[in-house]
């Protein structure tokens, strides 16, 4: 065997082992964070006494039935709390698509006085908690009247300084002359973001359209000091009561969280071919 060879035979090797390795490093990833799922789908077909104390058994197959995902439908108003998201939902996302496309764009294609002083307040805006806001959020929602509305659940979302960067970005990475050559077509500014900039950035679109959806679906705190009715209950503010200080529904609670997941999952899925494209998107220009 020559020396060539030899190194030839290593340097396979090594690139074996290392996607070997890389193989069971991505199966360890997939079992950790898919293990909680699973189990919370299998304790969801479990009744309440497998579920409590030392007799817990989320793998007692003959006892698993789907009378938990009935009863959390039937008698626990799941479905006033699912429309009340979805509707939440569809209107926040819809505006963030709205105005902060109307806000990225000046911010990226126009020169206006004080454009970087509006920059670095969005910026700022992003690295703000939201929990040091909800106070006086509340007493401007309490002065407007808007408590226990569905406009308190939604005001306060219709703008996203993280979607405002994010499609800023992306606008800042496609060619000015795209723009140059619609104002040569007697294009206005609002046709040429219609037409030009929103078609050749959909994966951003579509990325902002699967986290705002995420955030909004999945916010807690807001709505639970916002919504003191028990028809405005939003998914997670209506299994947060299944809770109580002496008892908690664990087989009532599981079920639905299981099904407070799948509007998600499918979202993403129609969308996932825009995610990962759209978090690169304009990554390389600013």
């Amino acid at each position: 065997m020559t020396a060539l060879t030899r190194i030839q035979a290593a340097r396979s090797a090594r690139f074996y082992a290392g996607r070997v390795l890389m193989g069971f490093a991505m199966v360890a990833i997939v079992v950790f964070a898919g293990a909680p799922f699973v189990w919370m789908v299998l304790a969801s077909l479990q009744p309440l006494p497998n579920l409590l104390g030392a007799q817990m058994d989320v793998f007692a197959f003959g006892d698993a039935t789907i009378e938990n995902y009935v009863r959390i439908v039937t008698e626990k108003g799941y479905l006033q709390w699912f429309l009340n998201s979805m509707i939440v939902c569809a209107v926040v996302v819809g505006a963030n698509l709205v105005f902060d496309s109307l806000i990225a764009y000046p911010l990226a294609r126009m020169r206006f006085a004080g454009q970087k002083v509006v920059l670095l307040l969005v910026i700022a805006a992003i690295m703000i908690p939201a929990q040091v806001i909800l106070v006086p959020l509340y007493v401007q929602m309490r002065d407007l009247g808007w408590l226990d509305s569905y406009a308190a659940l939604i005001a306060p979302y219709i703008v996203s300084p993280t979607g405002i960067f994010l499609l800023r970005q992306t606008f800042m990475s496609l060619p000015r002359e795209l723009d140059e050559a619609a104002f040569i077509d007697g294009a206005s500014r609002l046709r040429t973001l219609w037409s030009v900039l929103i078609p050749n950035s959909l994966a951003m679109y579509g990325t902002l359209a699967v986290l705002k959806f995420m955030w909004t679906w999945g916010e807690f705190a807001w709505p639970s000091l916002a919504i003191n009715s028990a028809e405005l209950r939003t998914i997670p503010v209506g299994l947060a009561g299944l809770r109580s200080q002496f008892s908690t529904q664990w087989d009532l609670l599981m079920a639905g969280s299981v099904l407070a997941i799948l509007p998600v999952l499918l979202l993403f899925a129609f969308l996932q071919r825009y995610f990962v494209a759209g978090l690169t998107s304009g990554a390389v220009k600013g």
